[in-house]
């Protein structure tokens, strides 16, 4: 079980998680997706178009050659007077070794085809034509491209090329055109990718920088040769930043002044109950009670003002080398009066931590162990080595210990378990978790000693200077 964070620190760590945890839209990809998108199409569009042109481009030179093959059928006229299947012409019909395969008819006025090639059609392709033209019919099943020259005597020479075949050489063409384009656009992809990434560097480097700092680091983000457009944006954040540092400084201000000058006030107040209380030389309780609850006040000024010095600071924790023995000695930490006894367990004898802070701590931790045991009971503070390399400190006790639904609200300040009997602020354990936190290391709660109880469980992290 985790430790509850400051609210400060808790807003951060929640506005931190939902933002991990909503997926959102990736900037990267829709960039990607976009190059890409456009390139494919214009790809196509280029493509259309350059298919179009050669389609029109040899079209025309298609036609042309059928032209001329007219030409060259209607010098076969003197053997018109032969039967159409016995007087056939050279052989340009399919199988043909020619790149411009051509099939043609002479056609009689009354439509009868007088000489064909071979594997042409034996029905004439326009059987009433009699001008010369182009045009585009089916026979047989099959669209052809026709070229008609008239001749003498109302012949016509009529010269014909399968559509099919001319289709033929435009996917042919389109397929030559399209796997080196499809290569290119693997490459225009590849290429989009790593270009986009490291252009949006400067977007991920920013958010590790912002996301790099802790809840105490409040100074402006520093980012190095920020793009133009991602300049407002660490501005607002840096104006954001600076406001919200002039405000923390003042709640901290305030709250140390307030601290500060209500320690005097009340120790005067103290001290005028005691000259009250030898004046009538009588116990009363109502004063007893007013010298209680003015004790009581100073503990919780005293801690206001301890937690507003443990507010987040731009001045890095200088740490020591501190032998908890002798710190322990010299805490005079003493649980006879309670009728608790103290014990130790430490393993690590040397912990690296500011000496004052680590005290403060081990202090508050003990208090409370002494003030929430039982009469008999044990108080033990521990140490032990982490198996990551950390060093955890922990204090025990066997008292009547915290509900495990509660646990969680521990080290809120002036959250106290209800209850108890015992008086206190609720500021202990927030004191100690400010204190951790300054150290880099962990706080969270188990059981105590003997299965009662409960314990106070610190994890420090490595030395990084060892």
């Amino acid at each position: 079980m985790k430790l509850p964070q400051s609210p400060f620190t808790r807003r951060r760590s929640d506005n931190v998680s939902s933002a991990t945890s909503h997926s959102g839209w990736s900037l990267r990809r829709r960039l990607l997706l976009a190059v890409m998108g456009t390139s494919i199409g214009l790809w196509l569009v280029s493509l259309s178009i350059v298919v179009g042109v050669a389609w029109f481009a040899t079209s025309d030179v298609f036609d042309d050659a059928l032209e001329e093959g007219s030409r060259l059928v209607l010098q076969l006229a003197p053997l018109s007077d032969a039967p159409a299947d016995a007087a056939r012409g050279p052989r340009t019909g399919r199988g043909d070794t020619l790149k411009l395969r051509m099939y043609y008819q002479l056609v009689s006025p009354d439509g009868r085809v007088l000489l064909r090639g071979e594997d042409t059609p034996k029905a004439a392709f326009l059987p009433e034509a009699r001008r010369e033209g182009k045009a585009s019919v089916w026979v047989d099943g099959e669209l052809w491209r026709v070229h008609v020259r008239p001749g003498p005597g109302g012949i016509t020479a009529q010269v014909a090329q399968p559509m099919e075949e001319r289709l033929e050489l435009l996917e042919e063409m389109a397929e030559n055109l399209a796997w080196p384009a499809l290569g290119m656009l693997a490459m225009l992809g590849l290429l989009s990718w790593f270009l986009i990434r490291r252009l949006l560097r400067p977007l991920e480097d920013t958010a590790m920088r912002i996301n790099a700092k802790s809840p105490h680091d409040l100074t402006p983000v520093q980012a190095q040769n920020p793009p133009r457009e991602m300049q407002p944006i660490l501005d607002a954040l840096n104006a954001l930043l600076t406001r919200l540092a002039t405000a923390l400084d003042s709640e901290r201000r305030f709250t140390a002044d307030a601290a500060h000058e209500l320690r005097t006030p009340l120790a005067a107040l103290r001290m005028r109950v005691q000259l009250i209380e030898r004046e009538l030389k009588l116990p009363d309780a109502h004063l007893r009670q007013l010298r209680a609850d003015l004790d009581r006040c100073t503990a919780l000024v005293e801690s206001l003002l301890a937690l507003a010095r443990l507010e987040p600071q731009a001045e890095p924790l200088v740490r020591e080398n501190v032998d908890l023995d002798l710190l322990l000695d010299s805490l005079h930490l003493d649980a006879q009066d309670a009728g608790l006894r103290m014990e130790r367990a430490l393993a690590v004898t040397h912990l690296h931590a500011a000496p004052a802070l680590l005290a403060s701590a081990l202090r508050n931790l003990v208090d409370n162990a002494v003030r929430y045991g039982r009469a008999g009971g044990r108080v033990r503070i521990e140490s032990m080595q982490l198996p990551q390399g950390g060093t955890r400190l922990a204090v025990r006790d066997n008292g009547m210990g915290v509900p495990a639904e509660q646990r969680a609200r521990l080290g809120e300040r002036f959250f106290r378990v209800l209850g108890t009997g015992q008086t206190g602020n609720g500021l202990g354990l927030s004191i100690v978790a400010r204190i951790a936190a300054l150290h880099d290391a962990s706080m969270h709660f188990e059981d105590g000693l003997d299965g009662q109880g409960l314990s106070v469980v610190l994890d420090f992290p490595p030395d990084r200077g060892s």
